[in-house]
């Protein structure tokens, strides 16, 4: 059958397509399929663009005739940025490095991905040629040089002689300021020894403690974006230099304090968002890998233990019990039982023997597989990381509301000082007077409010997620939309992940059977059948053990435990109620297990994975925020709707391969805001393509390394809570900026009028600043969901 192109995203599609009786069209993955039919419900209009849309996107991720194709791609951390302007910089250092073609940064996700020239450089040699302006490139899998200590060394010392400074204006040069002489005579010349010590110390704090600061401001500048470090630069420096040239002019009123001021409170407004963000390490690090390093090859009748990198195709691989399978292949020896929720999704532990395919990342929970590689060595465990770090790294983030407004307000400032200077000049004042008179309407202007605005309440926010349990991974996520939508994988995070008995049948002695014999199986289905196990009586003999069932005589009797089908192929009747009863199980994502003997089925249990205790609650939550509700599983259809109906929500798409989880999220974008919740490697994709990703519960890594938030507790009622905390963060910035404005709105009028001096500019500020603390240091109250 000739491939056919898709309905939905104009790709080609398998042979045969997939395709669905009642949708018309035909589909490269069920994910497409899935997506179409709920586009279908839209008006035709807007479903044809949004069709549209997606062909566009695609044919663009296809289309780079800037990039060889002998090119490769590399994939980096970032430790520095904070802001849109940061991500346009270390792209722009990128791209005049000879050998590459091209870069995508995004400080959401602290990532860098870089297309090379593979004959001109090499990924050891990209970090240390591209860590500029104290922007550190590291690789993926190292911990970055977070500098916490050099940022607390330069809070310390120009702390140290911010104080001092500060202590000698006290002492000597407010008192003069305010009646003509200090607590202190002194002479002209102990004066300008005493300002000029001043002077040192400023010096100090604004170069080196201000020093990311400056940076910020020197980048905003080089890519042409103003921002706020731009915007609080140019008051500190402003004053720095007026005070310098007073100094060197023999006068007494500098406004270096000024300068210390601004840079210490925001430096330490700063450092307090970086520390209570750092908290989140301490948390992340508690996690498990699920990689695989290491794998056990047969080689000329050796079994040797070899790093995967190194295996090679048609290599023979030993997978033994409770261990993960090292990469794609298929059995060429032995039975088992693989559960590979971890990669699909799919809840039921799935039964391999000769001839089947097995994934990487999944786990051989019963017996042992022999594996032979295909012709090409892949792993889907490592595709799955691509694909995610392919998200992540062409992401940009969204640029802060503070730097938004900076953008428009630093010209607006510089030009408000113009004036100023001009006007008062025009008005027959001394040059200085107007030189002082433009200085407080620089200083007026920025700093401390607007600085301190946005990090003291994202810091108050991340604390309070912290006390939670709950990791917020970016600061970035505080100002953007909230999420319209709410996607959940279903296994692992709506349900335990793990089995239960779900009905013990209608016979007790056939439950006592299959309990006693299930107790020797390791088979996952067989451990919640096994715990209804009384103390045993009888010895168990003849114990087999198949990848479909178990038997063993008991009492004498020969009991089978199993797959209703298996029982049914070895001999045991089984009566239309039962095999309706089987059918009923299925329908409802349970699995049948058969206990049979005398020739016959004698009752039926039914094992499956189980709703968490709060997941009710926390989607009823979600709910009563106006939130829509999609279920993703890879679980069946049938099983799929049940859960459906039994949660009521608002979409679904059921049979899903973990590949088409991140192109049904990136079709959900196109109906709004959405944030997708799971657990699974299964899910990093979809994770890093929502505009909201949170890994909750027993993490994988590469699922918690791909999403902004990490819930890493059992406790689903903790989703909605990381909706309240943006929620509460987001009104603290805008209610922060709010009444630094309103600050500005009275301040600046009376600057360009000459009412007030830079001292009094400096008091105003410092009162603005004290309110911002407040009300960002104010408890947020988080009710969890059933709480």
């Amino acid at each position: 059958m000739s491939s056919h192109q898709c309905t939905l995203c104009g790709l080609e599609t398998p042979s045969p397509p997939i395709t669905d009786e009642d949708t018309q069209g035909v589909f490269c993955c069920s994910g497409c399929l899935h997506v179409y039919q709920l586009l279908d419900e839209l008006e035709e209009e807007q479903a044809e663009e949004l069709r549209q849309q997606t062909i566009r996107a695609r044919k663009n991720e296809n289309q780079n005739s800037s990039i060889p194709k002998n090119c490769k791609e590399a994939f980096f951390k970032v430790d520095g940025m904070h802001c849109a302007t940061c991500e346009s910089f270390v792209e722009s250092v990128a791209t005049r490095k000879k050998g590459i073609y091209k870069s995508e940064a995004s400080y959401a996700s602290e990532m860098l991905k870089v297309y090379y020239d593979p004959d001109e450089v090499t990924p050891e040699h990209i970090p240390g040629s591209l860590s500029k302006m104290g922007y550190e490139i590291y690789d993926i899998n190292e911990e970055g040089n977070r500098e916490d200590l050099n940022e607390l060394g330069r809070l310390i010392m120009g702390g140290f002689l911010g104080i001092i400074g500060l202590l000698l204006y006290s002492l000597f040069l407010y008192p003069s300021y305010i009646s003509g002489e200090g607590f202190v005579p002194l002479t002209a010349e102990e004066q300008f020894f005493f300002i000029s010590n001043i002077f040192v110390m400023t010096s100090f704090v604004l170069f080196y403690t201000g020093y990311p600061i400056l940076r910020g401001a020197w980048v905003s500048i080089s890519v042409l974006k103003p921002n706020m470090d731009l915007l609080i630069a140019i008051a500190a420096v402003s004053a720095y230099l007026y005070s310098f040239g007073a100094l060197l002019t023999g006068t007494t009123e500098v406004y270096f304090d000024v300068t210390m001021a601004i840079i210490l409170v925001v430096s330490i407004g700063n450092y307090y968002e970086k520390r209570i963000k750092a908290g989140k390490y301490d948390l992340l690090a508690d996690l498990t890998e699920k990689s695989i390093d290491h794998a056990r090859v047969r080689r000329n009748g050796q079994l040797k233990k070899i790093s995967v990198s190194d295996i090679h195709p048609d290599d023979e691989i030993v997978v033994k019990a409770g261990e993960r399978i090292p990469v794609d292949g298929t059995v060429t020896g032995g039975e088992g039982v693989v559960n590979e929720a971890l990669m699909t999704g799919e809840s039921k532990p799935v039964s391999k023997k000769n001839g089947d395919k097995v994934l990487s990342g999944t786990i051989l929970t019963q017996n042992a597989l022999t594996i032979q590689t295909d012709e090409e060595v892949q792993s889907t465990l490592d595709q799955l990381i691509q694909l995610m770090w392919n998200i992540q790294s062409s992401r940009g983030g969204k640029q802060r509301l503070a730097d938004r407004i900076a953008a428009y307000f630093v010209p607006a400032v510089l030009l408000l000082a113009i004036i100023t200077f001009g006007y008062q000049l025009l008005g027959s004042t001394s040059a200085t007077e107007a030189l002082l008179s433009a200085l407080a309407v620089l200083i007026v202007s920025c700093p401390c409010a607007l600085g301190l605005a946005t990090p003291l309440a994202i810091a108050s926010g991340l604390k309070s997620g912290l006390e939670h349990n709950i990791i917020f991974k970016t600061a970035a996520l505080f100002e953007q939309e909230s999420a319209d939508m709410v996607a959940f994988d279903k296994t692992g995070t709506l349900t335990t992940g793990t089995m239960h008995l779900i009905d013990k049948g209608t016979n007790n002695l056939a439950l006592e059977y299959a309990a006693e014999l299930e107790q020797l199986s390791s088979h996952p289905i067989a451990q919640p059948i096994a715990k209804e196990a009384k103390q045993k009586i009888e010895a168990i003999n003849n114990f087999k053990s198949y990848s479909t069932g178990v038997s063993g005589e008991i009492n004498g009797v020969g009991v089978f435990v199993g797959k209703p089908e298996w029982l049914s192929k070895i001999g045991f009747a089984i009566d239309s109620e039962l095999l309706t009863t089987i059918e009923q199980k299925r329908s409802q994502g349970n699995i049948p297990v058969g206990v049979a003997w005398d020739g016959k089925v004698h009752s039926l249990l039914a094992v499956g994975d189980l709703l968490r205790e709060d997941t009710l609650d926390a989607i009823t939550t979600l709910k009563r925020d106006n939130k829509k509700i999609a279920l993703i599983t890879g679980d069946s259809k049938e099983a799929g709707e049940a859960m459906q109906q039994q949660l009521n929500t608002d979409f679904l798409f059921s049979e899903i391969r973990p590949e088409s989880k991140s192109n049904i999220i990136r079709k959900l974008k196109k109906l709004g805001t959405v944030a997708m919740v799971g657990d699974g490697s299964n899910d990093a994709p979809a994770l890093a393509e929502a505009d909201l990703g949170i890994a909750f519960g027993d993490l994988t890594a590469i699922a918690a390394e791909s999403a902004q938030v990490v819930i890493p507790e059992e406790r689903l009622t903790l989703v909605p809570a990381v909706f309240e905390i943006i929620r509460n963060t987001k009104n603290r910035i805008h209610q922060n900026l709010g009444w630094a404005f309103l600050y500005n709105i009275i301040t600046i009028p009376l600057a360009i009028a000459g009412v007030i001096n830079p001292l009094f500019a400096a008091l105003a500020m410092a009162t603005s600043s004290l309110l911002v603390v407040s009300n960002s240091s104010r408890k947020m109250n988080i009710s969890p969901a059933g709480s």
